[in-house]
């Protein structure tokens, strides 16, 4: 071993990075490709040498060995939240944010109505001044995408706000709906179990204008989270609306968030960071490959929680000179394996 300089690649110095596709992430066929762990036929198996992917030659290492950490802390930067919002609105939220015109905060207003016992209307200042405001960290995970990002976000419970109006017994299903009547209809009993929110405010940042107010659920997708709410709806159905999750190619979602930037040198140590996720689903392993997917080092974090992502580090010291492609994958407690992989190319010379 040469030296050992522990060098970091690094996306974003803030933090974690909210990407879309991913910087560094294969494509869907590629993914399908080794989602099952068999790897293209080779016939040489020995450490060191070429494998073919993709019409690229990659050295390949079996069992690949390094340190790995996990946090749950790590958090999106709200600029980036709102980034996303404003930029990917077809993957990731429920309509597009610049279909809304611009709202004053003194003139955004909220109403609760349908099965209540009285109209309740209330303005974004007062919403704001409610004793009753909450602040959590919460995952947007888009269901038709990669998309993930991690939040500090502030409001309020939605209980308390339909509290308020009083809701009839009659009512079993709730719509958050914008100034245009845009919304999608959720069972009343989901919301209130998994203590939904109106958001305001992420991190120390108001939501901007046409934005004002966000609905955000907890272990469920973002296309239900409708953006610029205006009017909260109750209603009885005769059959509660069904909640849809992720689509099965976007379940135990898994992104490399590094850019290479620099060519290595044989025992320099490179740090990768990224993050796993299934929305809602305990992630209990993240796993490694540097051979093609036929051989995968498995790390354990079955000790995580399912109300945030899985923020992993993962700490390989090069053995020797070559193209290398790390995959890295992401299993479930239900056995999911990630359908899409994410890997990265990185070149270590003598």
């Amino acid at each position: 071993m040469k030296r050992s300089t522990g060098i970091k690649i690094f996306s974003c110095t803030m933090g974690a990075s909210l990407v879309l596709g991913g910087i560094g992430a294969i494509t869907p066929a590629m993914g399908l490709q080794w989602s099952d762990g068999n790897a293209a036929p080779n016939t040489d198996t020995g450490a060191g040498s070429a494998i073919m992917r993709n019409a690229v030659d990659y050295s390949r290492i079996a069992n690949v060995s390094g340190t790995f950490s996990f946090t749950q802390d790590t958090l999106t930067p709200a600029d980036e939240v709102f980034n996303l919002f404003g930029t990917a609105v077809t993957s990731m939220c429920a309509k597009p944010g610049y279909a809304f015109d611009k709202v004053s905060h003194e003139d955004y207003y909220l109403n609760v109505g349908g099965l209540v016992d009285k109209v309740h209307t209330i303005s974004l200042a007062e919403l704001e001044n409610m004793d009753e405001k909450q602040q959590q960290n919460m995952r947007c995970s888009c269901g038709m995408s990669p998309a993930l990002s991690m939040a500090n976000v502030t409001g309020v419970k939605v209980s308390d706000m339909i509290e308020m109006a009083g809701v009839s017994p009659e009512a079993n299903t709730i719509t958050f709906k914008d100034k245009d009547g845009y919304g999608m209809p959720l069972p009343l009993s989901y919301v209130l179990e998994k203590e939904a929110m109106l958001v305001y405010q992420i991190d120390d940042q108001k939501l901007p204008e046409g934005e004002r107010l966000q609905v955000w659920i907890p272990d469920t997708v973002a296309k239900y989270f409708t953006r610029a709410v205006t009017d909260i709806e109750l209603s009885a159905s005769e059959e509660t609306p069904a909640v849809e999750g992720p689509d099965a190619e976007y379940r135990a979602k898994v992104n490399i968030l590094n850019t290479v930037n620099d060519t290595f040198k044989v025992g320099d140590m490179i740090s990768f960071e990224g993050y796993a996720d299934d929305c809602g689903n305990q992630v209990t392993a993240v796993e490694f490959s540097l051979d093609g997917g036929e051989t995968w080092t498995a790390f354990d974090t079955t000790s995580s929680d399912t109300e945030s992502w899985v923020y992993w580090h993962f700490d390989y010291i090069t053995q020797q000179a070559g193209t290398f492609k790390l995959d890295v994958r992401a299993v479930t407690d239900d056995g999911t394996v990630s359908p899409l992989a994410s890997s990265m190319v990185f070149e270590v010379e003598e």
